[in-house]
């Protein structure tokens, strides 16, 4: 396979994100990853670990001079979001990520049509060429390589931290260069679900669609009040019911919880004779969307096409109504705000997932917030909701909040190391969106952890864009901070 990222500097980092870009990683399906990591671990000769679900830790030993010190954690998750364009046709399961090179010239990594990895396939690649740079200077390192961190932190929640001797701990799954992240909300799956029954009923066949809207990250982008498309084909519907007589046929939103949905399908049953009205409620939700959400979603789209007359097979008038209700009311985005910054959002949640699969109605959400007892209503609201209409309430992934720790050693050693190379004061930050570091932090007493990375766009969607020369930075700033451990 021909290699677009060769010759460009630092060497070791770019040859390690192209080989990982060249294997299947998407959550749930890690295993060629984890197998890369082992293999490279044996032909390197170091110590390693891989558990049963393909977490990999990477031990090697301290530099000449460094011995005395306390070990370092560096860290990061191995699995993807795949996310592509509507019309690439693109397995995830056995395709590679085709790399643009027209975007390499522009200073960009960008991926073909699909999402890219860089979240967080660059913190891969700088572990390994770490790892493989015995020209270094370094504390003992032990290279946490987790799985299934976008579904819910699932690797880090299950690994077994026991070997672990370091103290410190370096997250690589941040986006913005020289904002280190000090503080992480804490979060879980929820899952809606409904048993649906059909019956067969004789009309139009009308498919529905929201598209064209943004998307992005559920943590990360949730305080921008983007829209989403799953929340936004429940009022399509409902407006529809207000004028017209229809049937749900089947429903289909979004890839993965933990991202803003940016395209939602529906397929109704009508009498031919409403269709103009139809296509003229779509229109008007068109128009209010691009309007209510000015500068955000000025290509939001909001369609209806003609399919076939006949005899369908559609959802009961009462399952459908129940799914409307639901869609209609359960809670999105911003449910509170931090009381000492108001730009920082506290609680939040995201309905990413919107399908009906074996007669069953499915919703499944990213559930975020910093404080506990917030994070556990939010659960008993969308279960109360699901159960007043007879469906069921299921959690998964549940994981606690990283609290910002005003005395941090790694804090300070990062801050120095940050203004050394480039003269300038970095910030520090505590976010939104649900880290790893939550779950070390819970698991390691006394860890004391810093999260960065170099600069990446648009990360869960196919737009997503890693900048180069940032990269090379933050590989400089991570050098110079085990230098200065």
């Amino acid at each position: 396979m021909k290699r677009v990222l060769d010759g460009i500097e630092p060497l070791k980092v770019f040859f390690y994100f192209e080989e990982i870009c060249n294997i299947p990683h998407v959550s749930h399906h890690t295993s060629e990853m984890s197998d890369y990591i082992e293999n490279f671990a044996k032909r390197k000769g170091f110590k390693y670990i891989r558990d049963e679900i393909g977490n990999v830790i990477v031990f090697k030993n301290a530099s000449k001079g460094y011995e005395n010190h306390g070990a370092v954690i560096m860290q990061g998750h191995i699995d993807m979001v795949g996310a592509k364009r509507p019309e690439i046709s693109h397995d995830f399961l056995t395709e590679p990520i085709e790399l643009d090179e027209d975007a390499i010239s522009q200073g960009y990594i960008s991926a073909v049509g699909t999402s890219l990895g860089g979240d967080d396939g660059i913190a891969v690649a700088y572990m390994l060429a770490i790892l493989d740079d015995d020209t270094l200077n370094h504390p003992a390192l032990e290279a946490v390589f987790t799985v299934d961190e976008e579904v819910g932190l699932l690797g880090a929640t299950a690994l077994d931290c026991s070997p672990l001797k370091g103290k410190i701990l370096l997250n690589m799954d941040s986006e913005d260069e020289g904002i280190f992240i000090t503080g992480s909300a804490g979060g879980m799956g929820s899952e809606l679900s409904l048993s649906v029954q059909y019956n067969d009923v004789e009309g139009l066949l009308v498919n529905l669609s929201v598209c064209n809207l943004t998307g992005g990250h559920s943590g990360v982008e949730i305080g921008t009040g983007k829209p989403s498309a799953n929340v936004c084909i429940g009022r399509v519907l409902y407006r529809i019911g207000k004028e017209v007589s229809y049937r749900l046929i089947n429903i289909c939103g979004g890839e993965v919880d933990n991202a803003i949905s940016a395209k939602c399908i529906a397929s109704i049953v009508i009498d031919a004779v409403d269709f103009d009205k139809v296509k003229r409620i779509c229109k008007d939700v068109e128009n209010e969307l691009r309007n209510e959400y000015k500068g955000l979603e000025d290509n939001a789209t909001v369609t209806c096409e003609k399919g076939m007359e006949g005899i369908h097979e559609a959802i009961i008038k009462e399952d459908g109504d129940k799914i409307v209700f639901i869609l209609r009311n359960a809670p999105y985005g911003v449910l509170a705000r931090n009381t000492d910054n108001a730009e920082l959002v506290e609680t939040s949640l995201n309905p990413g997932v919107l399908r009906i699969e074996n007669k069953v109605f499915r919703l499944v959400y990213s559930v975020r917030s910093s404080i506990e007892s917030k994070k556990r209503d939010v659960a008993e609201r969308l279960s109360h909701l699901i159960g007043f209409v007879g469906g069921e309430y299921k959690e998964s992934g549940s994981y606690p909040a990283w609290t910002y720790n005003p005395d941090s050693e790694i804090r300070k050693v990062a801050g120095d190391a940050y203004k050394e190379l480039f003269g300038k004061e970095a910030a520090f930050e505590t976010i939104h969106a649900g880290l790893e570091c939550g779950i070390f932090y819970d698991k390691i007493p006394g860890l004391d952890i810093v999260s960065y990375g170099p600069d990446m766009e648009d990360i869960h969607t196919f737009d997503e864009r890693l900048k180069i020369d940032s990269v090379k930075r933050v590989y400089d700033l991570t050098i110079r901070i085990l230098e200065k451990l």
